[in-house]
């Protein structure tokens, strides 16, 4: 997610509600938590993506279940 969030960042999430488009989520995928931007929701599905395409890892599209919650503040 470089520029805009960093390794070693803190975030504060909101966990009620779905995310919508454009929104940074907190999510987990096999015991681990990722930050990535929505791009779009389909069929239950949440399609996400990192803000920098070079270095982003490619994750499935994830289901409501996996949220941790949505970025609401970086420190």
């Amino acid at each position: 997610m470089l520029p805009n969030f960093s390794p070693g960042d803190h975030v504060l999430t909101f966990n009620w509600g779905l995310p919508k488009s454009g929104n940074v989520i907190v999510f987990e995928v096999k015991d681990a938590f990722y930050v990535k931007r929505v791009k779009k929701i389909k069929d239950n599905l949440i399609y996400v993506t990192g803000d920098n395409m070079k270095e982003s890892s490619k994750i499935d599209p994830i289901d409501e279940g996996q949220i941790t919650g949505k970025v609401i503040w970086k420190y």
